[in-house]
């Protein structure tokens, strides 16, 4: 039995394949330039590809975290930018984003990315880190910690600009036209270039943009490239009102740009993000948990929709609701805020 799966690529339907790209944007956030060729992500490197229908990423659950490999095995060459050390490592994840998520075409964010997920997939029940080839396993489906919740990563500056950054570059790419248009990617070095263009789109809209990064461990100057004369605007600037027009451009270790021809149509308002959306954290649990906003009243209740805990006042001041005494299992917390707003949370415990 076969059938064709291009029958109906004209509405837009089909089947995505993925696009595997973790080790050469792995070699990039670590500051290597051999092997961090990425033209992979977009799908006009795949010959059967006749339309942007390759999902592109550089993490997946079967994949090592790209910041895992920065902090453990980037470049230590340049003290002032060492790659193993944790913020640097951060720092770099911005421009991860830039040369993967802006091109056309689907892409993946696995499991908190946008965030710098540094915990390893091969990350033992008691901590410890098993390479895959061992004996002994890789661990690779052992339970994870999830620190993003217990130490509330989105307090953290340095995570939180890779999530500011990151949903900025959605929004543009879900935004603006000019981004289900062409691209070309030249890459194979620590200074990749990003063109996405639509010839169809008039000069006075947003019709080209360029992407530059430098993965390096120490500055260096790009040629700018601008395939239209004139002042060209950063894209990541909400204010619209940071242009550039030199010939060159100095990019500090980890930086990135992205040029438009014109600003983007993008108000502030459109990407505004939301913190103070109820979260409860650690999940899952075997001891307890805690909420991320001031609340009135939580109870616990289990999937058959018995309650099974109610939290007094004081647990309420301290924010720390222990659930050592209940059974592995999946159970909702009902949450009553200041407000008299109601919300439920699924909680898991084991």
């Amino acid at each position: 039995m076969s059938c064709n799966l291009k029958l109906r690529l004209a509405e837009g339907k089909g089947v995505m394949m993925w696009g595997k790209m973790t080790d050469p944007y792995s070699q990039l956030i670590m500051g290597y330039g051999a092997n961090s060729n990425i033209n992979g992500i977009g799908h006009k490197s795949r010959a059967q590809f006749n339309g942007p229908r390759l999902i592109g990423y550089p993490e997946s659950h079967d994949e090592e975290r790209i910041m895992y490999r920065a902090v453990t095995f980037g470049s230590d060459a340049v003290s002032s930018h060492n790659v193993k050390d944790l913020n640097t490592a951060l720092s770099r994840m911005s421009a991860i984003g830039a040369v993967s998520l802006t091109i056309p075409g689907p892409k993946m964010i696995w499991h908190f990315a946008a965030l710098g997920m540094d915990i390893s997939i091969f990350t033992c029940n008691n901590g410890t880190v098993n390479e895959p080839g061992g004996t002994d396993g890789d661990c690779k489906l052992d339970t994870k910690q999830q620190p993003q919740w217990s130490e509330n990563w989105l307090s953290n500056p340095s995570r939180k600009k890779i999530y500011d950054d990151w949903a900025r570059m959605n929004a543009l790419k879900i935004n603006e036209p000019v981004f289900e248009g062409d691209y070309t990617i030249t890459s194979g070095s620590l200074t990749p270039r990003i063109d996405i263009f639509d010839t169809n789109i008039p000069t006075t809209q947003l019709r080209n943009v360029v992407i530059l990064a430098n993965f390096d461990v120490v500055s260096q100057t790009v040629n700018t490239n601008f395939p239209i004369a004139g002042n060209w605007v950063d894209l990541m600037d909400s204010s619209g009102n940071s242009t550039y027009s030199a010939a060159t451009i100095n990019l500090a270790p980890g930086e990135f740009k992205i040029f438009g021809n014109q600003a983007a149509t993008l108000s502030t308002d459109v990407i505004a993000i939301d913190y103070n959306i109820l979260q409860l954290y650690p999940n899952p649990t075997s001891n307890f948990f805690s909420l991320s906003t001031e609340v009135k009243e939580v109870r616990v209740f289990a999937v058959t929709g018995k309650q099974v805990k109610q939290f007094t006042n004081n647990n309420i001041k301290t924010n720390v609701f222990s659930v050592t005494d209940l059974k592995t299992g999946i159970y909702f917390v009902r949450i009553q805020d200041s407000e008299n707003k109601i919300e439920t949370k699924k909680l898991f415990i084991n």
